[in-house]
């Protein structure tokens, strides 16, 4: 089936985990077709991370107070790390994840694993330790980790993102409407209401 929803987002990006969070009460509430697509917002961030005062000391304590407050709200308990991983290694893994029909849990647990757990998910380690856990062949993915299989995937990714205007996580595209940033869940539900008033013509 044709996804109905499209979300752009990326592991770093706090604002995508409450997307992720939202889209869930979404399907919930309605029985849509959403697919993710996954790309670095920082590509710049070293491999092994790098401290919060990469990204600028006084953008990541905006941040991190918003988050904060979204959290609350939300009732989830985020870590502030002292540092950024960089999310290329978990994107990469996230294709062979859906190559093997375990998207959903591996995206849900790589955003757990970095903003509750405070986990370094740069890390080939700690990207194989989730794997593990969620029983996919841990083998397997580090070969194709090593031998970068789906770089040319998230270049894809990447065009794609451009050729739309994507500029900024998460977005949020129905049919030719777009949604930057984090909305209100009554926000997002209006986005995607025309997809359910027209199957129930």
């Amino acid at each position: 089936m044709r996804p109905e929803l499209i979300v752009f987002s990326d592991y770093i990006c706090p604002f995508c985990f409450f997307a992720l969070k939202m889209v869930q009460k979404l399907q919930a509430e309605y029985d849509i077709e959403v697919e993710w697509k996954n790309y670095e917002i920082h590509p710049n961030i070293p491999k092994g991370g790098a401290p919060k005062s990469f990204l600028g000391e006084k953008y990541m304590n905006r941040v991190e107070e918003y988050v904060r407050l979204l959290a609350e709200l939300e009732k989830l308990e985020i870590k502030s790390n002292s540092f950024i991983s960089n999310s290329h290694l978990a994107l990469e893994s996230s294709e062979f994840a859906k190559e093997k029909g375990m998207f959903g849990s591996f995206h849900k647990r790589v955003f757990e694993a970095y903003f509750m757990e405070g986990r370094n998910i740069g890390d080939k380690s700690v990207i194989l330790d989730i794997a593990e856990e969620l029983r996919l062949d841990t083998e397997e993915l580090s070969s194709s980790l090593d031998k970068h299989r789906y770089h040319e995937r998230l270049q894809e990714v990447r065009i794609e993102k451009t050729r739309l205007g994507v500029i900024g996580t998460p977005t949020f595209i129905v049919g030719k409407r777009q949604l930057a940033g984090l909305p209100s869940y009554d926000v997002l539900r209006q986005l995607v209401e025309p997809l359910i008033e027209k199957r129930g013509e």
